[in-house]
């Protein structure tokens, strides 16, 4: 099949099939714009916040990728932790010791965010 993972649907079948070949996935996500409103415009993140928590009920393992360093990247972890999504890993590979960093999916406000939303919504509501 030609361009098989342009499709939703193959996408959200990848996704369960790892799920239940290794009984779990990892789910990436940014921090600035994804989730916390880093430039204080008064944007909120409600549906991906309650998405992230899912994820950490299901079993999950969440990886916070951000550039937050310093007092910024403790605020950044004590914010996804009082908000149900503890991260797993922060800003390294779970997975594999190479430059790309291992996830099954990525969450981020300047990665096609919405479709990476919706595909794993549809994931959760299929388990």
């Amino acid at each position: 099949m030609e361009d098989r993972y342009l499709d939703d649907d193959e996408c959200c079948k990848r996704l369960h099939d790892e799920y239940n070949k290794y009984g779990s996935l990892y789910i990436a996500f940014d921090f600035d714009n994804t989730v916390f409103d880093c430039h204080g415009v008064g944007d909120t993140y409600p549906k991906v916040e309650e998405l992230l928590a899912k994820c950490k009920k299901a079993g999950f393992k969440l990886i916070l990728f951000t550039a937050n360093e310093g007092e910024n990247l403790r605020s950044a972890i004590d914010y996804c932790e009082r908000n149900g999504y503890a991260p797993d890993y922060i800003n390294e590979s779970p997975v594999m010791n190479t430059r790309k960093p291992y996830y099954n999916l990525l969450l981020d406000d300047r990665a096609g965010l919405g479709e990476s939303y919706r595909i794993l919504e549809r994931l959760l509501e299929q388990m």
